[in-house]
């Protein structure tokens, strides 16, 4: 019997903690701590600890696929490029559209990239690319802070950086949170400020006057609001205004990463592009996506996959090799544990062998070579090589932060049909959005939470006559969804959260749509 540690960095969020992959005779058994690294010293979320699940999620895919007389149909890698490399010859560049997942390695971002030029397209862009790019210091270093604002639900969001803010708050620290409800961070609070949703900016600015000291964070992290980049400038103008250090969460684990690589057209003004016709999507989940032709690659049959023309399988983060870029922009490692199973592929290879059927050899035969490129032409990690990667990692030079401010967040409106204000919120056991894709293969995290859930307050529970635990139903002015009520303490009356996540075809987006908030009604259901 072999045995062996390896270690790599987990697939959730933009903390990017650190752990060992247990692995038996070539195969993953177990996580196991990484007790060196500066980010997590060796501790993980529930989440990174049971993220080597998804090797053998129930949704993976094994073999392309392509759509015949309307149905996926398992096909050949060779039919598969052909099918992609002559449709997308019928669309000019700006028709195309290239979507690169932010839990990607930069290697596979960077391939991508380089797609999107061989198909002449701008429309080059990741979930990340959401205006918002902002780091200085370290995670760690925010364990010595003596004053920090917390804007958003850190502790659920990214668990070990939640973490650094109660170690400082154990030494001293004041900190103070803004949150639209009394949540896990809000808890580790000093002071609370309650935002209302559409009025988020002014609770940010309230918390300018707990700035004090020398060594101050303001910290945004995952908030319920719609207009993110709009509460993310008031924070920014706080900690400008008070001289305290700003730094911004991406909800992605790369999502720093894929902004450096260049994923970085705002995601919204491609969403909306009515010119687009074709799509290419690695990695991620957007639900079913209306166009003429599109191609997924993913390692799960996700809903954009199940409605795509084509799919392409690929490996997960445990079966390549590569380099992430955390919140605090310290590029790191991930180390193959595993082979990938017969058939699939790491996303870079993929791409690669597209490219090479259009025409175009990259020059890619493995990530290192991907990566010796992204240190020729990429800013910041010019200098980098693997080696010097292995044990910490290197944090690079932050830059400026920067926040485009977007349209300023739209007060909810209730009724009498719609009397409560529905926010979207991360989950610790599945993270925020698409990282439902990831737990819902982990069996564990579902155990734990098997399904879409609605906390409401114990007023609201009884004004509507529900009990915990039983199903209602959801309702806006856009859709209507059923699921299990939980009574929460420290949610106001006139307001209920719920997960920001899908779990197979159930997703808070049936209600919300676009939004993070919503007006709506519940009702319990037999």
């Amino acid at each position: 019997m072999n045995f062996s540690y390896v270690s790599t960095v987990c697939p959730f969020c933009s903390t990017g903690c650190s752990f060992n992959l247990a692995v038996r005779d070539g195969a993953v058994m177990a996580e196991g701590p990484y007790h060196r690294s500066p980010v997590n010293d060796g501790k993980t979320c529930p989440k990174g600890h049971y993220a080597y699940e998804m090797l053998s999620g129930k949704e993976r895919i094994y073999s392309p696929l392509i759509r015949k007389d309307g149905v996926l149909t398992e096909c050949s890698w060779e039919e598969a490029r052909a099918c992609i490399t002559m449709k997308y010859k019928e669309y000019a560049g700006p028709e195309i559209a290239v979507i690169a997942s932010a839990h990607a390695t930069n290697e596979d971002i960077y391939a991508l990239k380089r797609l999107a030029e061989i198909l002449e397209t701008d429309n080059f862009t990741s979930p990340a690319a959401v205006g918002i790019d902002a780091s200085a210091g370290s995670i760690s270093d925010i364990a010595d802070a003596d004053c920090i604002v917390v804007v958003g639900n850190l502790a659920l969001s990214h668990p070990l950086a939640a973490r650094r803010v109660a170690n400082a708050r154990d030494n001293g620290a004041k900190v103070t949170v803004v949150d639209t409800y009394l949540s896990p961070t809000a808890r580790l609070a000093n002071e609370f400020i309650q935002a209302v949703p559409g009025n988020e900016r002014k609770a940010v600015a309230r918390a300018a006057e707990f700035i004090e000291g020398e060594k101050s964070y303001v910290l945004f992290g995952i908030t319920a609001g719609d207009a993110e980049t709009s509460i993310a400038a008031a924070a920014l103008e706080i900690a400008e205004a008070k001289g305290a250090t700003f730094f911004a969460f991406p909800a992605q684990s790369n999502g720093r990463g894929a902004l450096d690589i260049g994923a970085s057209t705002p995601i919204s003004t491609v969403l909306t592009n009515e010119k687009i016709r074709a799509w290419y999507i690695m990695g991620e989940e957007m639900g079913a996506v209306a166009a003429d032709f599109v191609v997924v690659q993913d390692a799960f049959l996700t809903v954009t996959a199940q409605n795509a023309d084509v799919v392409l399988p690929a490996a997960v983060f445990a079966e390549t090799e590569g380099t992430v870029t955390n919140a605090e922009r310290r590029v790191q490692r991930l180390h193959r544990a595993q082979e990938p199973p017969e058939g699939t592929k790491p996303h870079w290879r993929i791409v690669a062998d597209i490219a090479s059927a259009m025409g175009t050899s990259l020059g890619y035969e493995t990530p290192a070579a991907v990566f010796t490129d992204i240190t020729a032409n990429v800013k910041g990690y010019d200098g980098l090589t693997y080696a010097a990667l292995e044990k910490d990692g290197f944090l690079i030079t932050p830059r400026k932060a920067s926040v485009t401010l977007g349209p300023r967040p739209a007060t909810v409106k209730i009724s009498d049909g719609f009397p409560l204000i529905l926010s979207m919120v991360p989950d610790i056991w599945h993270g925020f959005g698409t990282a439902g894709t990831f737990s819902k293969n982990c069996p564990t995290l579902v155990q734990e939470v098997p399904g879409i859930w609605v906390g409401i307050s114990r007023e609201d529970a009884h004004t509507y006559e529900v009990l915990d635990g039983r199903n209602i139903s959801i309702t806006s002015g856009i859709g209507t969804m059923t699921a299990t009520v939980k009574i929460m303490d420290g949610i106001a009356s006139g307001t209920a959260i719920i997960p920001a996540m899908r779990m197979g075809d159930i997703c808070a987006c049936t209600v919300t749509g676009r939004r993070k908030n919503c007006a709506v009604r519940i009702e319990e259901v037999a």
